[in-house]
Parts: structure tokens; C-alpha cells; sequence
């Protein structure tokens, strides 16, 4: 092999390599690069957020204790138990003794599928059909708006039963009407600081 051959062979060898450094290993070098840079962008994110949430963890604190009070607050508006089958029980009885202290006459209570819920509050809701008069109904319309616990109502149909009679008799009708309520159901496990928000 002559000297011219080296040569050659070197300067093919030194163009080879170079290719593939600038080919192959430069590009990887720079996206990598990259990818480092925005990793550390991200965190620097991260980082300065958990610093302001950390800042923010006293108002937090004030917050958790004023809606502590505010639940204090609202719980004799609230239906009584921690489950919806406690809760729809106090919701019957409810919409039982207002419907027999106006001399109507129920006919059936079935408790209704409600999903709704607002943080540990959840909502459970019931159907009602009985039959009264006139005054009868507003004496359960009234008694179910004014009573210690907020109820309301989604539905009300109101149906005469006997609307060709000609007795002088006060006319008799057939209510159904949907009814809900709020109770305070039980903290689900690891919900943590999700609920207060």
C-alpha cells in the first residue's frame, strides 16, 4: 500500500465518519437536547405552581373552615341519615305526614333512581300519588315548601277523578308529583381535599 492509499483510505475514513456524525449523532444530540430543555421548562412549571399553591394553603385553610360552617349551617335544612335508603325514608315520612295532615288520601311513595350529587352532598328524589281536594293540595304544597327541610318539587300533575259529578261535594282529585331532597352522605374514601372544591 503506497502512501497516496493512506491517504485515501484516511480521508475516506475521516468523510465516512464525519457523515455519520453529522448524519446520525448530531441530530439525536439536538433533539435530545430538546426534549431535556422542555422536561426542565415543565418541571420549572410545576415548581412554581406548587410554590403559589403553597402560598395560597392558609386562604385554603380559611376556605376548608368557612364551609365547615356553612355545612353546620345547612344541616337542619338537609334530610336526616348518611345513605340514600336513611334519606329516602326521612323523605317518605315527610311527604307522608304532609299529605295525611290535609285529609288526602295517599295511594302510593316510590323512591326514584337520583344520581346528582355536589361534593358529599347527594340528592335523593321520590314519586308520590294521592288524591284530595282543592284545599287539601295546597295544604301539601304548603306544608312541603315551608317545612324545616328544603324539598322541592320537580313534577306536579294534577288529574279530576270524577269531573262529570254534580253533587255539591268539593271535587276530588288525583295528584302525582316528584319531590327531592338533600342529605349528606358519607366521605368517600381517598377523597381528600377534592371534596372541598
Amino acid at each position: 500500500m503506497t502512501g497516496r492509499d493512506r491517504r485515501a483510505l484516511r480521508i475516506g475514513g475521516a468523510v465516512v465518519c464525519g457523515a455519520v456524525l453529522l448524519l446520525r449523532v448530531v441530530p439525536w444530540g439536538v433533539r435530545r437536547a430538546l426534549r431535556a430543555e422542555t422536561g426542565l421548562r415543565d418541571r420549572a412549571t410545576l415548581l412554581v405552581r406548587a410554590r403559589a399553591d403553597l402560598a395560597d394553603a392558609s386562604a385554603l385553610r380559611d376556605s376548608a373552615a368557612q364551609l365547615g360552617q356553612a355545612l353546620v349551617g345547612l344541616a337542619p335544612k338537609i334530610l336526616s341519615g348518611n345513605s340514600a335508603a336513611d334519606a329516602v325514608a326521612d323523605l317518605s315520612a315527610r311527604v307522608n305526614m304532609a299529605v295525611s295532615g290535609h285529609q288526602a288520601k295517599l295511594e302510593r311513595l316510590d323512591p326514584l333512581l337520583d344520581s346528582l350529587r355536589a361534593g358529599r352532598l347527594r340528592r335523593v328524589a321520590l314519586r308520590a300519588a294521592f288524591e284530595c281536594d282543592v284545599r287539601g293540595l295546597a295544604g301539601v304544597l304548603d306544608a312541603l315548601e315551608f317545612g324545616k327541610v328544603a324539598l322541592a318539587l320537580r313534577a306536579l300533575r294534577v288529574t279530576a277523578v270524577d269531573a262529570g259529578s254534580a253533587d255539591k261535594m268539593p271535587e276530588a282529585l288525583r295528584i302525582e308529583m316528584t319531590v327531592f331532597g338533600w342529605y349528606l352522605g358519607e366521605r368517600d374514601p381517598g377523597s381528600g381535599i377534592r371534596e372541598a372544591k
